[in-house]
């Protein structure tokens, strides 16, 4: 089983999302992300014996928090200008779920990240191939002059997902979820 760990996101901010990834689906190679499957990664667990499942599940539940707003804040892209491949929107402030995600890694230390940073984005579109150099100068103008409405949403929550891969998509499964104690 492929699983993470990720927050989800108020249905307002996904609308809010929704509106401003419109302008870049008319651009090749750019496959926006269902709204349904939008949501912040704290940890990506990979590939999970389906017998550690419930060893997964004990150990998040003893992760304590208390609830905390958040608001989306910028576009982004990874890992680069020359090679853009994830578009993103970030969410502040940083340090309450940065500590959320401190505790899930203390419950769960057999699961390493393999990022040097915790970095609070939501990826909101994949960049496949970008065609030719006006949809590049069309994507990177989306990036840098796109305004839209710093919407709050609470972070109440965290859940356990399953990820499986399909011709369409990921398709997420919704394995338990775990609310601020």
């Amino acid at each position: 089983m492929r699983l993470f760990i990720a927050t989800d996101i108020s249905e307002d901010v996904k609308q809010e999302i929704e509106r401003i990834k419109q302008p870049f689906s008319e651009i090749k190679g750019v496959k926006p992300v269902r709204k349904e499957n939008m949501h912040i990664t704290l940890k990506f667990l990979g590939e999970v014996k389906e017998d550690y499942v419930s060893k997964i599940k004990n150990a998040l539940s003893k992760v304590s928090f208390e609830p905390f707003k958040m608001s989306i804040d910028k576009i982004g892209y990874f890992p680069n200008e020359k090679q853009i491949r994830v578009l993103w929107i970030d969410a502040v402030p940083v340090e309450p779920l940065a500590k959320l995600k401190k505790q899930i890694d203390a419950v769960l230390p057999e699961y390493k990240d393999n990022y040097t940073s915790f970095s609070v984005h939501l990826t909101f579109a994949r960049v496949k191939y970008i065609a030719n150099d006006e949809d590049k100068k069309k994507l990177l103008e989306f990036v840098t002059n796109t305004k839209f409405e710093k919407k709050e949403f609470v972070v109440d929550k965290f859940k356990l997902y399953q990820s499986t891969l399909s011709l369409e998509g990921p398709v997420y499964e919704d394995l338990a979820s775990f609310p601020n104690t």
